[in-house]
C-alpha cells in the first residue's frame, strides 16, 4: 500500500503565513517528533496529491443513471404523445407513465445519494447516503458478525440494493423503450376530436403491465432501501444505549448498583 511521502505540498494549502515576531512558533521536542513518526499513515501519497492540487472531486458515479433516464424519457415522451393524441383508449398508458416518471425522479435523486454523487448535508434523518449507510453498516456487521456469525456484506450492502440491481433495470428500460414508437406509430384522426390507436386491448394491457412492473421495480426496490436503513439507525441507536454498560469503571458500576439502576440493569451488570 502506497503511504503519503514528505513533500506534497499539502502544507502549502493550508496558506500558513503568520511571522511569529515574538519567536512563539517552535520546532517539536524530539519526544513529539518521534510520537508522531510513529503514527500510522493517515492517508496515501495520491490522497496528499489530490488536496494540494484541489482536485477532491469526481471519485464518484451512479452506475444505474443511464438506465434510469432512458426509463424517465421514455415515460415522459409517452405520457406526451398521448396528451397530445387526446387518445381515450391510452388514457390508462399515459397515467402508468407520469406514475413511472415521478418513480424515476425520485430514484434518481435516491441513488445520487447512495452513490455518494449526493452528499449528506447532516439534516435528512429518513434517507441512505454513501457515508452514513456505510458508517451504519460497519457497525452493524462488526456486531452482527459477533452475535450472529454473520460472514457477508449484508449488513452493509441492504442500504445499497438500489445501485446493485443495474440489470434488471435495464432490462425494464429495454422493455419499455420501444412503446414510444409503437404507439406513436399507432395513433391516427384528428386530436381535436380525439385519435384512435391501432393497438388492441391485448397491446394496450402488455405496455401498461410493463410500465407498471417498471414502477414497482424502482418504488419498492427504494422503499427497501430506506427501510433497511431507518432499521441500521434504530439498531444503532440501540446499540449506543447498551454499550454505555460496556468496561464499566467501579466508580459508573457502584453507583448503578446502590443509586441509579433498576433491578434489570443491576441483573444485567452483575450476570
Amino acid at each position: 500500500m502506497s503511504t503519503v511521502n514528505n513533500a506534497t505540498g499539502v502544507y502549502a494549502t493550508l496558506g500558513y503565513s503568520f511571522s511569529d515576531p515574538n519567536g512563539y512558533v517552535e520546532p517539536l521536542s524530539t519526544d513529539a517528533v518521534n510520537h508522531l513518526e510513529k503514527q500510522p499513515a493517515f492517508i496515501q501519497t495520491w490522497q496528499a496529491q489530490d488536496i494540494a492540487n484541489n482536485a477532491v472531486s469526481g471519485y464518484f458515479q451512479n452506475p444505474v443513471l443511464t438506465y434510469v433516464n432512458t426509463i424517465l424519457t421514455t415515460a415522459n415522451t409517452i405520457a406526451a404523445n398521448i396528451a397530445v393524441s387526446n387518445c381515450a383508449a391510452l388514457a390508462t398508458a399515459q397515467t402508468a407513465c407520469r406514475t413511472l416518471s415521478t418513480t424515476s425522479v425520485a430514484f434518481n435523486a435516491h441513488t445520487n445519494r447512495l452513490s455518494g454523487i449526493t452528499p449528506f448535508n447532516g439534516e435528512d434523518v429518513t434517507n441512505p447516503y454513501y457515508e452514513t449507510a456505510i458508517s451504519f453498516g460497519k457497525t452493524a456487521l462488526y456486531i452482527t458478525n459477533q452475535t450472529d456469525n454473520i460472514t457477508n456484506t449484508s449488513p452493509i450492502l441492504g442500504s445499497f440494493g438500489s445501485i446493485l440491481i443495474g440489470p434488471q433495470i435495464s432490462n425494464q428500460s429495454n422493455t419499455i423503450y420501444p412503446y414510444i414508437a409503437l404507439i406513436a406509430n399507432s395513433i391516427s384522426g384528428d386530436p381535436e376530436v380525439g385519435q384512435n390507436t391501432s393497438l388492441t386491448a391485448a397491446q394496450i394491457n402488455q405496455i401498461v403491465s410493463d410500465i407498471s412492473n417498471t414502477n414497482t421495480l424502482l418504488s419498492s426496490q427504494r422503499s427497501a432501501d430506506v427501510a433497511f436503513y431507518g432499521n441500521l439507525k434504530t439498531f444503532s441507536d440501540k446499540y449506543n444505549t447498551v454499550r454505555q454498560f460496556s468496561s464499566m469503571g467501579e466508580t459508573q458500576t457502584y453507583l448503578c448498583n446502590n443509586f441509579i439502576g433498576t433491578d434489570k440493569l443491576i441483573t444485567r451488570i452483575n450476570s
